[in-house]
Order: C-alpha cells, then sequence, then structure tokens
C-alpha cells in the first residue's frame, strides 16, 4: 500500500465520524511521519506495514476524539470538506457561522484560593437560610391563622353534629 492510498484510506474511515478539523491534522502528522521514517532508510510499504491498516488507526483517532473535551454537544455532524465549506444551501455565511472571528467567553471559577470558597459557602449558607425562612414562615403563618380560627372550627363542628347534615 502506497502512502496516498494509506492517507486516502484514512481520510475515508475518518470522515463522518470526527471533526474535520482532526481529519486535517491526522492526514498532515502521519504524512509526516511516513516521510520521516522513509527519510531515515525505511521504505513507506515498510512504515505503512508497521503503523498497521487505516481502519484500526481511524478507530484509535475516533476513540480519541470522543474522549476528549471537544467533543461534540450533538449539534454539529461532521461532514466533509465540501460540505463543510458548502454549507446548507440558501443559507448565508453569517447565518452559518454567527461565531466566526469570535471568541466564545468562558469563565471559570478557581475553587483552589481559599476567599473563593469561603465565598462559595457563605452563598450556599445564605440560599439554605433563605429556603428555610420562607418555608418556616409560611408553616408559622399557617399556624397563627390556625390559632385564631379553631375556636371557630369547634363550633362549626358542634352545630354540624346537632343538626345534621343538611340534604
Amino acid at each position: 500500500m502506497s502512502r496516498t492510498e494509506f492517507l486516502q484510506g484514512l481520510k475515508s474511515e475518518l470522515e463522518g465520524r470526527v471533526p474535520y478539523s482532526v481529519i486535517q491534522e491526522n492526514l498532515r502528522y502521519y504524512d509526516s511521519y511516513i516521510m520521516e521514517e522513509a527519510a531515515k532508510g525505511q521504505t513507506e510499504d515498510e512504515v505503512i506495514e508497521s503503523l498497521g491498516g487505516p481502519r484500526i488507526i481511524a478507530r484509535t483517532i475516533v476513540d480519541a476524539a470522543l474522549d476528549t473535551e471537544d467533543r461534540p454537544d450533538g449539534f454539529d455532524s461532521f461532514e466533509s470538506e465540501a460540505s463543510y465549506r458548502s454549507g446548507p444551501a440558501g443559507s448565508s455565511q453569517e447565518e452559518r457561522e454567527p461565531f466566526r472571528g469570535k471568541k466564545p467567553e468562558v469563565h471559570y471559577v478557581d475553587f483552589g484560593k481559599w476567599y473563593v470558597r469561603l465565598i462559595a459557602g457563605l452563598v450556599v449558607f445564605l440560599v439554605i437560610f433563605l429556603v428555610m425562612t420562607v418555608f418556616f414562615g409560611i408553616m408559622g403563618l399557617a399556624g397563627w391563622i390556625l390559632s385564631y380560627i379553631w375556636p371557630v372550627l369547634l363550633v362549626m363542628l358542634a352545630v354540624w353534629m346537632f343538626r345534621g347534615p343538611r340534604r
């Protein structure tokens, strides 16, 4: 198997299973690896034979791509370069790539610092305190209302017992 056949087989095994950028990165890596090993004295066929088949390597790449944080979240479909560049018919460049050129703003909180842990603990305490205050406030209000209404309910029960249920 020649280097081009190996790379073409690897590309066809990876298309639709991993992002296009991962395919390109791995094609460049294996192309340069085969050329470097061939420059050291091995033939291309020996180098490719030592690597194994493109199907085995593709399986490893797919498994590694799914185990990383760049894992697809179900919104991306991994297609070939042609469909990646062309996009859906009738859509503008802005519709297909609304965040192109914009870096997503993600903020991570480092809980390794003592003051961050203190603030987080205080926030959790405050939330629990507020929930309990509202809960016991409602229960207290219900108890207060029942303390004034129970004599009225007792009188109504006595009237109902002596007069009997109305029909």
